[in-house]
């Protein structure tokens, strides 16, 4: 039996979530390559992610912010799109171990969400995921969309 006080551990880590703060990053190789690998389910290479961010670094409608410490260290990172509809596509959303909190960190996603629909009158959020299980238990409920994949091999 061990003698940490995981309550205590929880509250840490609600603490030094709490910390972190979301930040409009203009460049994109400062993700940390384990953040981008440590996605489930990406149909993108770190290099591919790279590119396609630097080609859309002035694109108002892709958002791509870092999850920084007051150091300035990059401890996750949030992806979305702004669709023409008013939509908004969450493509990925990592952060490190040290910060997910048993899924708390998306509680943390989800209040800047609120904020980033209030300032661009966002009028639905969808979130690609590869654990629907784990989003409904946090309040998300399936869309009546499905995403459909097509593989012409």
């Amino acid at each position: 039996m061990n003698n940490i006080d995981t309550k205590s551990c929880h509250d840490e880590i609600d603490t030094k979530l709490a910390q972190l703060e979301f930040v409009r990053l203009k460049i994109p190789r400062l993700i940390p390559l384990e953040l981008i690998e440590s996605v489930k389910g990406r149909t993108f290479t770190p290099e591919q992610f790279y590119i396609n961010q630097e080609q859309n670094i002035d694109n108002p409608y892709n958002l791509l912010y870092a999850l920084i410490d007051e150091k300035k260290k990059i401890h996750g990172y949030l992806w979305a799109v702004v669709e023409w509809d008013g939509s908004l596509f969450v493509n990925t959303f990592s952060i490190t171990k040290e910060y997910w909190g048993k899924g708390k960190a998306i509680a943390k996603v989800c209040e800047f969400l609120k904020e980033i629909i209030d300032k661009v009158k966002i009028n639905k959020v969808f979130w690609a995921t590869t654990n629907e299980k784990f989003f409904m238990k946090h309040g998300f409920r399936k869309s009546k969309i499905q995403l459909m994949e097509y593989n012409s091999n």
